[in-house]
């Protein structure tokens, strides 16, 4: 039922009015366009774009002479009504008292019917509103007139990002005065960065959402983009998108499973806009040889399921603000070290100069919610080729970390191998988590597996090789989940057996299916990477790596 509706909205929402739809209008240079968002399937994606689109403030007021905030009369009743200055005309909302408890301070919530939108605190303290209890400034409750009685309620939607060009923080928008820095001629072109710099970030990056179908085994990833037209994240691996999109004006169903599709341009409303894009004149390196810009996206949409779409909900899922962070430099003798101060849980964004002006990096350090002392990073080899050094750190808080979430206890993973001409399967179970003298989990499992594949194996300056393996064992695996949110590790040690590598990196996409109730958590597929090492002690030691799709068993 969801596909059969997207793809009327797909056809029929830039022009007809009362269809459920979110269109993105957006102009350029070279002449306007319509994108349909599909924010059903892609929500955190869509949520994105919007943000830095730059979404104006969603407000509501009360009637006059509605009961005081402090009394029960004024609860669970859907006073709030959106006014002629809201950015978007929204459904009523509705507000609730909740009380203190044991982990939490007394608030106010406020909700759209049974969508919690988020909480004000309980008292005026130094703005002349309620203040977010998350500090993050998203919404504000306000008295605005007391003869009669009013009430206003702003939802807020900023988005921070960090500008490469001078390592500013600024805010939304981004997608205004923005170059198209690359084209694929014929196929697709990309916007949404500062730069041309391919590795560019906005200071944060969230979760893919390729996933269509849990469960389907031959194809979990549907096939987006089996058709042109495509509005897609563009991304440089798994789980790291940021602010960059591409629009497809081919099909191309090699990006299926790789890259989030969120939407399309829609039809009649520009696609010859987009066809002359794509097949713009560029240089050896796929940059435009004449300047086109995007000059804004407006956002507008139609029916109640878009507007009933709260992009605060889902940001809820992003990272957050972004904070400069304080970094030093310490010498003791003859070593010197970077010391990041610690933000549990956040993903770190280090840039490196010599001079003060050019800066390179962008690279992300995780810390894990575990995470809670200063991290040293050893600087002395590094100061003997660049005496001069100069770092910025940039933090982004993430609100969960899925991959210190995982229940890996008596588990089991069954993995198929679908990377180039790759072929076969690896499943193993763990045991329960070893423990310290103190009782602590140590992240180290003992398990057994069973595999049966046939890997190509390619040797610098050599013709590649069929390796084969096939046989069961034991292991031991220490799981790791603080080199990110979305991504786990398992690092193999005490291999009993033919198992051909060192290292499996679960990636943790997204999945809209996970908060169904009908929906197992075995049902649903996500993607893996394996990888053996070279030896140092050992001159025979080949590299090895492949990829696939995985399931958790419990």
């Amino acid at each position: 039922m969801i596909r059969r509706l997207f793809l009327v909205v797909a056809v029929l929402a830039p022009g007809v009015r009362g269809q459920d739809f979110i269109a993105a209008d957006v102009t350029t240079s070279e002449g306007d366009f319509t994108l349909v968002l599909d924010y059903l399937r892609s929500p955190l994606a869509v949520s994105n774009f919007i943000h830095l689109a730059g979404k104006g403030d969603d407000i509501f007021e009360t009637p006059n002479n509605v009961p005081l905030l402090t009394t029960v009369g004024h609860y669970r009743q859907s006073f709030y009504k959106t006014t002629a200055e809201s950015d978007t005309q929204r459904l009523p909302l509705r507000v609730d008292f909740i009380p203190a408890t044991l982990t939490h301070p007394a608030f106010y919530a406020v909700y759209q019917s049974e969508t919690y939108l988020g909480g004000v605190q309980e008292t005026l303290v130094e703005k002349p509103y309620y203040e977010d209890i998350t500090g993050e400034d998203r919404i504000r409750l306000e008295l605005v007139g007391s003869n009669p009685i009013r009430y206003r309620i702003t939802l807020r939607y900023p988005r921070p990002w960090l500008d490469v060009r001078n390592l500013n923080v600024r805010d939304a928008p981004m997608y205004r005065g923005m170059r198209i820095h690359r084209v694929e001629t014929g196929k697709r072109f990309f916007a949404g960065s500062m730069t041309a710099d391919p590795l560019e970030n906005p200071g944060y990056e969230f979760q893919d959402e390729v996933l269509r179908s849990p469960g389907a085994n031959n194809n979990p990833f549907g096939t987006p983009f089996n058709s042109a037209w495509v509005l897609g994240m563009d991304s440089v691996g798994p789980n790291r998108n940021g602010s960059r999109f591409f629009i497809t004006t081919a099909a191309d169903p090699m990006l299926n499973g790789r890259y989030t599709a969120f939407g399309f341009v829609a039809q009649n409303i520009g696609r010859n806009v987009v066809t002359n894009i794509a097949n713009s004149v560029t240089d050896a390196n796929q940059n435009p040889t004449t300047n086109m810009y995007i000059h804004d996206i407006k956002i507008r949409r139609g029916g109640l399921t878009a507007i009933g779409f709260f992009e605060s909900v889902h940001q809820a899922f992003m990272p957050g603000p972004i904070e400069v962070l304080p970094m030093r430099i310490e010498r003791n003798g003859s070593q010197f070290s970077l010391i990041q101060p610690s933000r549990p849980g956040s993903q770190t964004a280090l840039y490196t100069s010599t001079d003060l002006v050019n800066y390179s990096g962008g690279f992300f350090v995780a810390q894990s919610p575990l995470e809670l002392e200063e991290s040293i990073i050893d600087l002395t080899q590094t100061v003997v080729f660049s005496p001069r050094l100069f770092v910025k750190a940039f933090a982004a808080p993430i609100p969960y970390w899925p991959s210190a979430e995982l229940d890996l206890d008596s588990s089991r993973f069954g993995m198929e191998v679908t990377s180039n001409d790759d072929e076969g399967s690896l499943s193993f179970v763990l045991g329960t988590e070893q423990k310290d003298a103190e009782g602590k989990g140590t992240g180290v499992f003992g398990g057994t597996y069973s595999i049966d594949m046939t890997i190509e194996r390619n040797e610098f300056g050599k013709d590649p090789v069929l390796e084969s393996v096939d046989g069961e064992g034991s292991f031991l695996a220490k799981y790791d989940s603080s080199q990110g949110p979305y991504k786990g590790v398992f690092k193999f040690q005490d291999v009993m057996g033919p198992l051909n590598i060192d290292e499996l990196t679960l990636h943790l996409d997204s999945n809209r299916f996970s908060t169904n109730p009908g929906i197992q958590e075995f049902q649903i597929i996500r993607r893996f990477e394996a990888r053996r090492n070279l030896d140092p002690a050992d001159s025979e030691s080949t590299f090895l790596s492949y990829g696939g799709l995985y399931q958790k068993f419990e």
